[in-house]
């Protein structure tokens, strides 16, 4: 079997393979679910590509998130941080 190349970071567009375990599922289980998961406003493959496009599913993904990220207001700048300062603790 060939290797599914757009499970690749490159790749702007996911097969059904890529869609499916992006969701956390298995290949069938998404197909059995996909009508479903359309209704509630699941991109379509695009007509030209036959694929999914990988930033229309993470939107969706991102939409029915529950719980918004915390917003970080005294200091924007640490969002940026990775190092931690032992010494300030």
């Amino acid at each position: 079997m060939a290797e599914d190349i757009t499970f690749n970071d490159i790749s702007a567009y996911g097969s059904l393979s890529w869609a499916a375990q992006r969701l956390g599922m298995s290949k069938s289980q998404f197909i059995r679910k996909r009508d479903a998961l359309e209704r509630e406003g699941f991109p379509t493959k695009d007509p030209i590509t036959d694929r999914y496009h990988k930033g229309d599913v993470d939107a969706w993904i991102d939409r029915r998130r529950r719980i918004e990220d915390a917003n970080i207001v005294a200091f924007p700048e640490a969002r940026n941080r990775t190092e931690v300062k032992l010494d300030a603790l």
